[in-house]
């Protein structure tokens, strides 16, 4: 009775999706050339053979996750924001652009008011397709992606140009002060941001779980009309979780700003945004879950430097991995071993024998 409880609740076809996807992981690296064993050891040990791999894996959680949030939050409101690169990017500007106003010399107040310019920043340029999508009912698919675009060409060449620090060899805003970073554990590089990333892990899954708005939220994307119905403003939900996604997506950029990079540089995002996607995508779009995957990711990134350095394959090859596991995910339905067949319930029967009985009895006056 245990096992046929245990059973119901984990998809049968997930099994099948992390068989085929360590297969074809293993088959394609052995198309190139290499031992597979061989290269997923070299993995783990690149991201876990030291100490600074350890912290560095753990700094890239913290922005795979938040990035993960800029998707998920809209997508359980039935919105579509693939534009988290440009909300990232503007957010990260944000924070780097704010030292240059002023400075309070308190680092906590600086610190606060950075990020809060990111977030706003990010929330903002994800709300204007928000807004055409509801009112409009322009596509936020396209917005969102043209937004991107025009925003992280127009920041650019403000890196480039008329914001550019003097004599820098890249293309960059000036460094920011040391009272605008964010705080580090003990004399390590690791950022105590994945310790906020745990704190709003718990209260994202604490609004999506246990509130009423968190429940209407989540019927707005599941049944519109539904909801609606039922006297939900499914339009302000809408709007505002986009609003709230953008935050996380430029929250992540200003996170990057004063915690890793330390300002910002032409060609900022570095597909972050891209990858929150895919996090979320792969983890349908519950945070918990985002958290684990985020993981994995971290792993792949920061272990494939040693992967490349001990063997002919380039780090590249880890967008290949996971487009892998994208690929296997996302056709995780339609490879689930339980085939369903649907019975009609008992009063769709009696409904079609009432049909057929007064079909019946027309047929012979006709």
């Amino acid at each position: 009775m245990k096992l046929n409880k245990i059973g119901r609740k984990i998809p049968s076809g997930l099994f099948v999706v992390i068989a085929l996807t360590l297969l074809s992981w293993g088959l394609f690296i052995a198309i190139c050339g290499e031992n597979p064993f061989n290269v997923f050891r070299l993995i783990v040990t690149g991201a876990f053979g030291r100490t600074d791999k350890i912290y560095a894996v753990i700094n890239k959680i913290f922005i795979f996750f938040f990035a993960s949030l800029a998707y998920s939050i809209p997508a359980w409101s039935g919105m579509y924001n693939v534009g988290g690169d440009g909300q990232l990017t503007i957010g990260a500007f944000a924070a780097a652009f704010i030292p240059l106003l002023f400075n309070t010399g308190f680092r906590p107040a600086n610190i606060l008011v950075a990020l809060l310019a990111a977030s706003i920043a990010g929330g903002l340029w994800a709300l204007w397709p928000a807004v055409l999508r509801v009112r409009y009912n322009i596509s936020e698919i396209v917005t969102t992606l043209l937004g991107s675009y025009l925003i992280i060409t127009f920041l650019d060449y403000l890196a480039n140009f008329p914001l550019r620090e003097k004599n820098a060899p890249i293309p960059r805003l000036s460094f920011i002060p040391d009272n605008y970073k964010f705080y580090v554990i003990g004399e390590s590089t690791l950022s105590v941001t994945i310790l906020l990333a745990l704190v709003v892990l718990s209260v994202v899954e604490f609004f999506r779980r246990r509130t009423i708005s968190g429940y209407r939220l989540k019927m707005t994307g599941l049944n519109a009309f539904l909801a609606e119905s039922a006297g939900i403003p499914i339009g302000s939900y809408k709007i505002w979780s986009m609003f709230i996604g953008g935050m996380f997506a430029g929250l992540t950029g200003g996170l990057l700003v004063l915690s890793l990079n330390f300002t910002f540089m032409a060609g900022f995002s570095a597909d972050y945004g891209m990858n929150g996607m895919l996090v979320s995508l792969i983890s349908g779009n519950i945070p918990w879950i985002a958290f684990g995957v985020t993981t994995i990711f971290a792993i792949l990134q920061v272990g494939a430097i040693n992967m490349q350095v001990h063997t002919s394959i380039p780090s590249e090859i880890v967008g290949v991995l996971q487009s892998i596991i994208v690929f296997f995910f996302a056709a995780r339905a339609t490879l689930s071993l339980k085939v369903r067949v649907r019975r009609p319930p008992t009063s769709d029967v009696a409904a079609g024998r009432i049909s057929k009985e007064k079909a019946n009895r027309r047929s012979p006056s006709q």
